[in-house]
């Protein structure tokens, strides 16, 4: 059996098909590599139909049927037709696979979003449920300021009476190694608010992801409350906060860093109501600091032992470690964290220790805070360690000026 065929020069070929061989021959002399599989029985039994399915090894540029030129050209025609129809299927089909990929991709993504927000970004605890408990810890603090001067002034005494608790101490024999570690730091406390001026300068580091430096300054003139906060490394963080003497509104202007400890005041400018900024910030400028600190929030109140130092002048300090709650201690505090570093979420704590030093007539003379937390920034969770000393200076000339 022959069959005539056309290559793309227009040379007739002749090829033979020998059934005891599995490849036929032309009359050029040399064996074709056209695939074995167009040579089968249905080859023989219907040549037209092997020859359109021999396309799919043979390209039909290489291999012509020429018996009838009118089916010739239908069969080119049935050819090119198929070449389209499996093209669109083709794309249709590389169109559905890439819908598919790309939904599975979006539900992975999300399902993972989901998954990674729910149990890595978002916090194990209801801090509004404790949030709405801030009133109550509060006032704790008034309670425990009251049982230290119930101890030194009897349980009826006066503004004044408060005034010079110090001096009935004295006539009474007291120290602060009489008292819990909350109720000392209550009375200290108390003399801060009511001192005529004083100045506090922090210094520390936050460690996470990167050192942020941290400076903090307060300052009272005796008309003026004035608070300094500048956080200096991955995020440049400067504001300064007024307030005055009859607390009627905070004053809170932005800063461009350019120290570690200095900044220019020229950014934006706001006004808040003290309320409002209390809220925002976790406390005033006339505080000394965010943390509630009361009989109730501090872990080893009764069982923490109290050093006494002598200094060479013969005056004597008082010094002691309270571990504070991680919750009820910083109720006020994850809002100056949140507010300061720009975040998100409140963060963490798993420690907080505060290390306080005061002196015999319970002045502050330093709080070094060392605390552990997490935070979640840059869209992942950050675990920090903070240092922070605190240094109080109540016989400096201190000048406030005004924003």
């Amino acid at each position: 059996m022959e069959i005539m065929l056309n290559n793309d020069n227009q040379n007739n070929l002749k090829v033979v098909i020998d059934k005891k061989q599995n490849y036929p021959t032309h009359n050029c002399g040399k064996d074709t590599s056209i695939d074995n599989k167009i040579f089968n029985r249905k080859f023989l039994k219907n040549i037209q139909y092997n020859i359109l399915e021999g396309n799919k090894n043979v390209s039909f540029k290489q291999l012509t049927f020429v018996s009838d030129k009118k089916e010739l050209k239908k069969l080119r025609k049935e050819i090119k037709k198929s070449k389209i129809v499996k093209k669109k299927k083709s794309f249709k089909k590389r169109a559905l696979n890439g819908f598919l990929f790309s939904l599975c991709a979006i539900i992975t993504g999300v399902g993972l979003g989901t998954w990674y927000y729910k149990n890595v970004l978002s916090s194990s605890l209801d801090w509004g449920t404790y949030l709405k408990q801030l009133s109550q810890y509060e006032a704790t603090e008034q309670t425990t300021l009251d049982a230290g001067l119930k101890k030194i002034l009897g349980s009826s005494y006066s503004e004044e009476d408060k005034m010079s608790f110090e001096t009935v101490a004295k006539e009474k024999g007291l120290t602060p190694l009489d008292f819990t570690l909350a109720e000392n730091y209550q009375l200290a406390n108390y003399n801060f608010k009511t001192a005529p001026q004083y100045m506090i300068q922090g210094r520390g580091s936050v460690k996470t992801i990167a050192t942020q430096n941290i400076y903090s300054e307060k300052k009272f003139d005796g008309t003026t409350y004035q608070a300094i906060s500048i956080s200096n490394g991955i995020m440049q963080i400067a504001e300064i906060a007024q307030m005055n003497k009859s607390q009627t509104g905070v004053t809170t202007v932005k800063g461009s860093i350019t120290s570690n400890e200095e900044a220019n005041w020229n950014g934006a400018r706001n006004n808040y109501l003290p309320t409002e900024y209390k809220t925002l910030t976790g406390g005033l400028p006339n505080t000394s600091q965010n943390f509630i600190v009361s009989n109730d929030t501090v872990l080893n109140n009764t069982t923490a032992q109290i050093e006494v130092i002598e200094n060479e002048d013969g005056s004597k300090y008082y010094q002691f470690t309270m571990e504070l709650d991680n919750i009820y201690s910083v109720l006020n505090y994850i809002r100056q964290i949140k507010y300061t570093s720009n975040l998100s979420a409140y963060p963490e704590f798993t420690s907080i220790t505060q290390v306080v030093t005061i002196d015999e007539n319970w002045n502050f003379v330093s709080i070094s805070s060392t605390e552990v937390y997490s935070m979640v920034a840059f869209g992942m969770k950050n675990y920090c360690t903070g240092t922070l000393e605190n240094m109080f200076y109540f016989d400096k000339e201190i000048t406030v000026e005004i924003l």
